[in-house]
């Protein structure tokens, strides 16, 4: 192969946005120190932890802890009747619903799609959100939230009264849309 034809593919790679960056990343991730344990993980959906509120069940599969702050993943279960509109949105993470059983309408940045088993909702930073279940099925999704910490507001959220739950919401990257639109 002639340095020429590389130097070439090379650079079209890094016009395409394809750098060594993310064998680099993993390296630099090995140099760093690491507040998770680095090993794999079974958790079993029976033994996650559960935060039950009157519309949804929220199971905490992975925590940010467990993943080096990447990302926490949440088994949710969104029932009859759920609703946030006008909605919120969350300045620093971004969050990604997998619907594995039931149908939601999800508007996400103006957009409304009406989305069920199989399909995905991606909500980047700084997007507002709402959604609300259709039917009287309950919804069941997986959540990413990224970077982790999802599990840190339901826990400071569990046993809070509904308006110290919306304070804790603020406090936690949970900015609802009216207060973005004043």
């Amino acid at each position: 192969m002639s340095k020429s034809w590389y130097v070439g593919g090379v650079t079209a790679l890094m016009f395409l946005g394809f750098t060594a960056t993310p064998w680099r990343s993993a390296s630099a991730l090995q140099d760093r120190p690491q507040t998770a344990q680095r090993r794999h993980l079974f958790v079993k959906r029976t033994s996650a932890e559960l935060h039950r509120l009157p519309t949804m069940d929220s199971r905490v599969m992975l925590t940010a802890d467990q993943t080096d702050g990447r990302y926490s993943i949440v088994d949710e279960e969104f029932k009859p009747g759920m609703q946030s509109y006008p909605g919120h949105m969350h300045a620093f993470h971004s969050e990604t619903f997998l619907i594995l059983r039931g149908r939601m309408e999800w508007n996400v940045g103006g957009d409304t799609e009406v989305v069920g088993p199989g399909d995905l909702v991606y909500i980047p930073p700084d997007t507002p959100h709402a959604t609300k279940v259709l039917g009287d099925e309950t919804v069941h999704a997986i959540m990413i939230y990224e970077p982790g910490g999802y599990e840190l507001g339901l826990r400071r959220r569990a046993g809070a009264t509904p308006g110290q739950r919306q304070v804790l919401m603020e406090l936690g990257d949970v900015v609802p849309v009216a207060k973005t639109n004043q």
